[in-house]
C-alpha cells in the first residue's frame, strides 16, 4: 500500500501555516536569499563528514547533535524541502529514519513548486532553539546497508540491488572510481525516473512508479538495497520505495566510492 502521507503538496503546506516545522535542506546562502516562511535551515551537505575523502556520512551520534542544534525536535510533524530534485531532503529523511524519527514528509516539487505557485518567501534567518536529541541506535540501523550486506545480497536471490546512478555510470562508460560498472545482479533505475524532471521535480504518479519497479522484478515483499556513487542520490530511491509502501529498504552508504575502489569487490558492466 502506498504511503502517500510521506508527501505533502504546496497547497497543504501553505494551509498548515506554522502548525508544522519546515526544514530547508539547501545551502545557507540559498536559504538567506529566500525561504518558505518559518523554515529553519539544515543544509544536507552538513550530513557529510568533512574529514572523509569520499564524502562519508558523519557518525550517527554527531548527526543527532546537528539535528538537535538546528532546532528539530524529536517529535511532531516535519516537512523537508530543497531545490535539487529532492535528493537533499531524501537524504535527511533517511538519516531521520535511522534515528527513529517519525512524522517526516517531503514537499512534493520542493521550493521550485512553492515558487511556481506564487507563494510567499521570507529572508529572515530563523534561529530555532536547540531541541532534545534523538536517541542513537546501539547497532547498525535497519535502514543502513554495509559492504558485507551487499556481498550477502549478491548471494541471496530474494534481496534486490538497485543502482540509482546514470546509465553511463551503471555500464562503466563514465569513470567515477578506480573500477567502473555496477555491482553484480544490480538492476538500473535512475533516481531521476521518479520525477517529471529536474526543473519540475514533482513525483510521477505512484502507480507508474510501482510499475517501474515491478518491471525490474522488485515488489513490495522484496528486501531491497539501493546505492549510487556516494550514497546520496540513492536516498531518493530509498524514499521512493518507502513512498510506495516497501518496508525492507536499505541504503548502501559506502556505495560506488567504496565498492568501485575496492580491488577485491566484483564488478560487472553488462546490463542485468
Amino acid at each position: 500500500m502506498h504511503q502517500t502521507d510521506l508527501l505533502v503538496s504546496v497547497q497543504q503546506l501553505a494551509a498548515a501555516g506554522r502548525q508544522v516545522m519546515i526544514v530547508d535542506c539547501r545551502g545557507a546562502s540559498d536559504y538567506r536569499q529566500g525561504h518558505i516562511p518559518g523554515a529553519v535551515n539544515l543544509p544536507a551537505n552538513e550530513l557529510q563528514d568533512p574529514e572523509s575523502e569520499r564524502g562519508s556520512l558523519r557518525p550517527l551520534s554527531r548527526l543527532a547533535e546537528l539535528i538537535a542544534g538546528a532546532g528539530i525536535p524529536p517529535r511532531g510533524d516535519l516537512v523537508l524541502y530543497d531545490d535539487s530534485g529532492l535528493v537533499p531532503s531524501a537524504r535527511l529523511f533517511w538519516v531521520l529514519e535511522m534515528l527513529g524519527r517519525r512524522d517526516v514528509r517531503l514537499l512534493n516539487g520542493g521550493s521550485i513548486a512553492w515558487n511556481q505557485a506564487g507563494l510567499p518567501q521570507e529572508s529572515e534567518v530563523i534561529q530555532a532553539e536547540p531541541s532534545g536529541k534523538l536517541p542513537v541506535p546501539a547497532g547498525v540501523p535497519p535502514q543502513l546497508a554495509l559492504q558485507a550486506d551487499v556481498y550477502a545480497a549478491i548471494e541471496d536471490p530474494a534481496t534486490r540491488l538497485v543502482d540509482a546512478r546514470s546509465e553511463a555510470e551503471y555500464t562503466g562508460k563514465l569513470e567515477t572510481a578506480a573500477r567502473n560498472g555496477h555491482i553484480p545482479g544490480a538492476v538500473h533505475i535512475n533516481w531521476e525516473d521518479h520525477i517529471v524532471d529536474l526543473f519540475n521535480p514533482m513525483f510521477k504518479p505512484l502507480d507508474e512508479l510501482s510499475e517501474l519497479y515491478a518491471r525490474h522484478g522488485i515488489t513490495p515483499d522484496s528486501p531491497v538495497i539501493v546505492y549510487c556513487r556516494s550514497g546520496s542520490r540513492s536516498t531518493h530511491s530509498y524514499f521512493t520505495l518507502r513512498l510506495l509502501g516497501y518496508q525492507d529498504v536499505r541504503n548502501y552508504a559506502g556505495s560506488w566510492l567504496e565498492w568501485g575502489n575496492d580491488p577485491a569487490a566484483p564488478v560487472r558492466q553488462e546490463p542485468v
